[in-house]
């Protein structure tokens, strides 16, 4: 079956949309362990101590409030969804054009290496719409 411009385009799209989200709470996730491992501080929302407030850490059990959302694991969570939907947009990337594995595990560090993904992004993303011109062309 013939990969059509349109699908390649879409996940050209997907995978511009993804690196950008997951660069973006990469960052709030290492600014979170500096944070929490650095002052010994995490992010609670709507807690005991008011709509959003710093609240000393602890792994002890209890210690923690027990009501409120605690935005630093939430960041945690989040990212690592996010990341999943990166990898399957640059598996997707990387199967339609036919790129080589080198690329993909360099896209895929953009995940885990902060501010990686926002240049994979850019380069990649131009790459790529450069193949797909010359490959469909200007018509589809």
């Amino acid at each position: 079956m013939a990969t059509k411009k349109s699908e390649v385009i879409s996940a050209l799209k997907l995978y511009r949309v993804a690196a950008r989200i997951t660069g973006t709470l990469l960052l709030l996730l290492v600014l979170e362990m500096v944070v929490r491992y650095g002052v010994g501080l995490d992010l609670w929302l709507a807690g005991p101590q008011g709509f959003l407030a710093l609240v000393q850490h602890s792994s002890q059990p209890g210690a923690m409030p027990t009501t409120g959302l605690n935005l630093s694991t939430s960041i945690l969570v989040i990212h690592g969804w996010f990341y999943v939907l990166y990898l399957y947009s640059d598996f997707r990337v990387w199967t339609l054009l036919r790129w080589n594995f080198t690329r993909f595990l360099i896209i895929a560090a953009g995940g885990i290496v902060p501010l990686l993904s926002f240049f994979t992004e850019r380069h990649f993303a131009k790459v790529g719409a450069a193949q797909v011109a010359t490959q469909f062309g200007a018509a589809d």
